[in-house]
This record gives C-alpha cells, sequence and structure tokens, in this order.
C-alpha cells in the first residue's frame, strides 16, 4: 500500500508567495483533521511567530492518527523563518523532516539574497541554483496567499523554491462560499491551483474572518484518490473583529 499522508500533510503548505506587498501577518495556532477520502487519517498543527523587527517564524508538525499508526508511522516537521518585508516574504531557512516511516529524508534550504541564489542540503548532498526576487520555500506558501488575498488578488503566479528546481504556481479565485468546518462556519474565498494535468484539481477555501487562513483544503490527485484538509480549531486572537 502506497502512503498517502506525506501528500496530505503538504496540503495545508500548497500555495506561494512572490514579490507581494506585505499587509499584515497575526500570530497564531491551528491544527486540521486530514482525511483520505471520508477517512481520518492524521492531523496537522501550524503555528506563526513574528517578531517586532519584522521576523517571522512559521512550522508544521503532522502525524498519523492512532488507529492508523500501525500502518503509516510517518511524522512530517517543517520550519521556515525569515522577514516580512516591504515588497513580501523574505525566506532565509527553510527545514524539512519526514520521519517514522520506511522513507526518512532530511533537507534544508538556505536562502542568500545578496547573490540571489538558495543551497540546497539534502541527506549529505548540497547545490546551488539562481532564484528571482521573491522566491519562497513551500512551507511559506500558504502565508502569501494570505497577503494576497487581503490586497484583493483574484490571481496570481509565484515562485517556489523545491527540491532542487524552480516551480512556477498559478492560482485563481473562482468564487465564494459559506462553508462548515469542525471549527465553525464561515463566509470564504474559494481559490483553485491550475495544474498542467488536468486530471489533477486542487481548491482552497480562506476565510476573509480568519485574516485568509485556509478553513478546507480539497485535492484530488491523477489515480483519482481525494485527500482533504479542514480546520478543527484556531487561535481566538486571529479572528478578525467586527
Amino acid at each position: 500500500m502506497n502512503n498517502p499522508l506525506p501528500g496530505l500533510l503538504l496540503l495545508t503548505a500548497v500555495f506561494a508567495c512572490g514579490a507581494l506587498h506585505a499587509n499584515s501577518l497575526e500570530d497564531f495556532e491551528a491544527t486540521y483533521i486530514l482525511k483520505l477520502g471520508s477517512l481520518r487519517i492524521g492531523t496537522s498543527a501550524i503555528t506563526l511567530q513574528t517578531g517586532t523587527d519584522g521576523s517571522y517564524r512559521y512550522e508544521s508538525h503532522s502525524w498519523p492518527v492512532r488507529w492508523v499508526s500501525w500502518l503509516l508511522k510517518d511524522q512530517l516537521h517543517e520550519s521556515s523563518h525569515g522577514h516580512i518585508t516591504p515588497t513580501g516574504l523574505s525566506p532565509e531557512k527553510y527545514h524539512y523532516l519526514r520521519s517514522g516511516g520506511d522513507r526518512e529524508r532530511e533537507a534544508d534550504l538556505s536562502f542568500n539574497w545578496d547573490e540571489h541564489t538558495v543551497r540546497n542540503r539534502v541527506e549529505g548532498s548540497s547545490w546551488e541554483m539562481d532564484i528571482p526576487a521573491g522566491t519562497i520555500d513551500k512551507l511559506a506558501t500558504q502565508l502569501g496567499m494570505m497577503l494576497a488575498l487581503q490586497q484583493g488578488k483574484q490571481e496570481a503566479t509565484f515562485n517556489v523554491a523545491d527540491g532542487g528546481k524552480l516551480k512556477e504556481y498559478r492560482f485563481e479565485v473562482v468564487g465564494h462560499e459559506t462553508l462548515e468546518v469542525p471549527a465553525g462556519t464561515f463566509e470564504t474565498v474559494k481559490i483553485t491551483k491550475l495544474h498542467r494535468n488536468k486530471k489533477r484539481q486542487t481548491y482552497v477555501w480562506c476565510a476573509p474572518e480568519l485574516n485568509y487562513l485556509p478553513v478546507r483544503i480539497w485535492q484530488r490527485e491523477t489515480d483519482d484518490s481525494v485527500y482533504t484538509s479542514e480546520l478543527e480549531s484556531v487561535s481566538e486572537a486571529l479572528r478578525v473583529q467586527p
């Protein structure tokens, strides 16, 4: 049986940020329920901490629920830190650790903005590549989309350094919906990610009330597997006061 958990864990970090004017990012803690079809198989916890100097630290920890942990043992830890600048997010370090299963993996990215390069270190090997301004790591993508939606953007194209490659992500707003998830009922903006492979589909619902934090992420893979991530809890401090 292929392990679907790593793909699910990445659902909470599906977006990217290019050169965006920064509005505001508030500190928060949130948890998500991860499902394969209708079956809950994992939990994800994310936290954002910001400093008065414009720094940020964004972390994600995901793990399988107990009843499937005998089969799916993978845990995923990711962290991204850098600064929020007038032109958007400027990451400095990214760390990835997949552990507990049969395919353990560790990787680090180090951004050098003086030379516009990023150094990749994966399990003892390292290499470097050139990057354009506005490039970020894949974990910071959710923060980037939150900033874009704050600005009222209806579509965007972003650059992401991932796996030793520079990838282009394209997104657009496709509507507005009222959505009920375990954390409550929210008015949302619905977004789609545009894939080259038309059999793959991704939709994300972001709540203006929560500073555009995603409350549901839905993804269909090329083998017709459907993954979802739904907001279970969130810091009260994040809620925008009417």
